[in-house]
């Protein structure tokens, strides 16, 4: 393969639109632009693609929006590999193309066409439904089946999966695939990181993952560390420059009284039994329970003590922000005759009696409302294919009113990328590849100040009824 010539370069190794006439055409030529958009939120990747188009193919061809689309984007390395571990590979696993997103007249023989696509288990997902019964551990015993199964989504793609600790009777209600996998992956627990309740069911260019957030965090060294661009950089480096960050923005979403509401910082479960007429009480601590996590510092150089996002300081009231578990309350009923712990017959019963909601509710949602108002960085950098959601990152960012070298404390460190969008141009005959990611960190490097405010409430303690009509002596003027 070529050596590349220059940060954001790739190949385009294939795309041919494949239209429901029984045509394959080949569209390298007039490929104007691209874009592929991954989200670990979200069970599919989706993605427009444009051509200059001479032809009037969209009416020669019957492009209609039923079409596939084998597509190989590859970035130029030493290694002649076109798996999908380091390229864009969907040649022997299509896109589906399901809208004619746009049309543009350029001149009276030259258009413009949009096309937008997903994957075809997207549209699988859309036609069928799931209406039987699973039994067994989940990840293998029911999602695995689901995703492969010939008369469900019926992928041929990889599969990445982190075992449960959980084991499941349960009985798909007439869903679609997608929204049964989702709402079984809440109640999952991870088998290796201290039953974590935080799975994700997401798909990127390499493949489907059912996996914790903890998982994509344990990670020792991230995948590409980034650094924001200085002027003195080596503009001949291509190495240095792939590791350049073009752009970025400051997206903290932090809103303490939201975070407070969504029961980030505590809360509380009652769990009732309807066949022992009892009741139990479940409380949920941010500072208390940070540690049963795993977070982005888990392994890092730079020696965090995993600060926690927030501050521990005292309020008016010698409390925490953590300390007020009233903020939220759930309720949960179960109608088993069970004793507490973990999906097993050490308290004599079946495996399968205990559903643990007190085991996931509290801490799922705390945990994936500490990604939402988590430190959040918008990064522009160049394309490189093997990059994708869930990856760990790390991002070195300048401290503005300090030296040159300095990194800013809080805002360098390692990333989780959220989400991606891939961004091919074809401009002026040169190829450019660039990455727009969203990533993600919920610890700092060192803890915020826990002082606490100095000024406290003050006023004037005033109670007065209001009197009835007017105090005013004076006749009406108007």
């Amino acid at each position: 393969m070529a050596k590349i010539q220059y940060a954001g370069e790739y190949i385009i190794d294939e795309c041919v639109l494949c239209t429901v006439g029984g045509l394959e055409l080949d569209l390298k030529e007039q490929l104007s632009y691209i874009t592929i958009f991954e989200d670990i939120f979200s069970n599919s990747i989706t993605g427009t693609i444009s051509f200059v188009d001479t032809n009037n193919l969209t009416a020669n061809a019957s492009i209609i929006g039923q079409e596939k689309l084998k597509l190989v984007l590859v970035t130029p390395n030493a290694n002649d590999a076109r798996d999908r571990t380091t390229a864009i590979n969907f040649s022997e696993t299509p896109l589906h193309i399901y809208k004619v997103d746009s049309k543009t007249q350029v001149n009276d023989r030259t258009q413009v066409f949009t096309l937008a696509f997903t994957t075809n288990e997207m549209v699988r997902n859309n036609r069928i439904r799931v209406s039987q019964s699973f039994e067994g551990e989940p990840s293998v015993e029911i999602v695995k089946k689901i995703i492969r199964d010939p008369l469900l989504l019926d992928t041929k793609k990889e599969f990445f999966y982190e075992e449960t600790s959980n084991l499941f009777k349960v009985v798909a209600p007439n869903m679609r695939p997608f929204d049964f996998i989702n709402a079984l992956a809440k109640r999952c627990l991870s088998r290796e990181y201290n039953f974590s309740p935080a799975f994700l069911f997401y798909e990127t260019i390499k493949g489907f993952f059912f996996r914790t957030v903890d998982s994509m965090m344990d990670r020792k060294n991230p995948r590409m560390v980034f650094r924001e661009v200085t002027p003195n950089d080596d503009v001949d480096n291509i190495g240095l420059n792939l590791t350049n960050i073009l752009k970025y923005e400051v997206i903290n979403s932090t809103d303490t009284i939201l975070n407070t509401r969504a029961g980030m910082y505590g809360s509380q479960l009652y769990q009732i039994d309807l066949v022992n007429h009892t009741m139990k009480k479940y409380e949920y601590n941010y500072l208390e329970q940070f540690d049963d996590d795993i977070h982005v510092d888990e392994f890092n150089s730079y020696g965090s003590k995993q600060a926690p996002i927030i501050s521990e300081a005292l309020d008016d009231y010698s409390n925490k922000i953590s300390d007020y578990q009233d903020s939220v309350i759930f309720i949960q009923t179960t109608d088993r005759d069970s004793e507490d712990g973990l999906f097993n017959d050490s308290f004599g019963g079946s495996p399968y009696n205990y559903n643990g909601n007190d085991l996931w509710i509290q801490r799922r949602k705390s945990r994936f409302t500490s990604l939402e108002s988590g430190i959040s960085l918008r990064l522009t950098v160049p394309g490189n294919t093997t990059l994708q959601a869930g990856d760990l990152i790390g991002v070195i960012l300048k401290n503005q009113t300090d030296t040159a070298t300095a990194q800013d404390p809080y805002l360098t460190g390692r990333y989780l990328v959220r989400n991606l969008k891939h961004e091919f141009t074809k401009d002026t005959g040169q190829l450019k590849h660039t990455i727009h990611l969203d990533c993600i960190r919920d610890t700092v490097q060192e803890p915020y100040p826990s002082y606490g405010v100095t000024i406290t409430d003050g006023g004037n303690s005033l109670d007065e009824l209001i009197p009835k009509g007017s105090e005013d002596s004076n006749e009406i003027i108007f």
